[in-house]
């Protein structure tokens, strides 16, 4: 009997230190979004999924931009005017290529 309380007990604190994790890969906190140029280059920054507006500060002129997960969609501002919205999972071009200085991301 107390090998079996024993056992539950391992077994109830596994699944309680696992929850988290569990709902963060469900409802993720920030999204990763790459950011790709001529050649290949590309970097990745990761946007909060509250909408709020955040700085990005590589000068890479961006050609494409990948939101990675799905359920959430991203707004992008380029340094010329340009406006990119990508629903993600997908991959969205950014007409014309241009430095992007701003974006957010939301719950889709």
């Amino acid at each position: 009997m107390k090998i079996f309380a024993i056992a539950a007990a391992a077994l109830l604190a596994t699944v309680a230190y696992a929850a988290p994790a569990l709902v963060e890969a469900r409802n993720p906190t920030s999204v990763q979004v790459d950011f790709i140029g001529a050649a290949n280059a590309e970097f990745t920054q990761y946007f909060p999924a509250d909408d709020s507006l955040q700085s990005i500060s590589n000068h890479l002129s961006v050609s494409k931009i990948h939101v990675v997960p799905a359920g959430f969609t991203g707004t992008f501002y380029g340094i010329d005017g340009s406006v990119t919205i990508v629903v993600g999972p997908g991959t969205k071009d950014v007409g014309p290529p241009q430095t992007q200085v701003s974006g957010k991301v939301r719950p889709t």
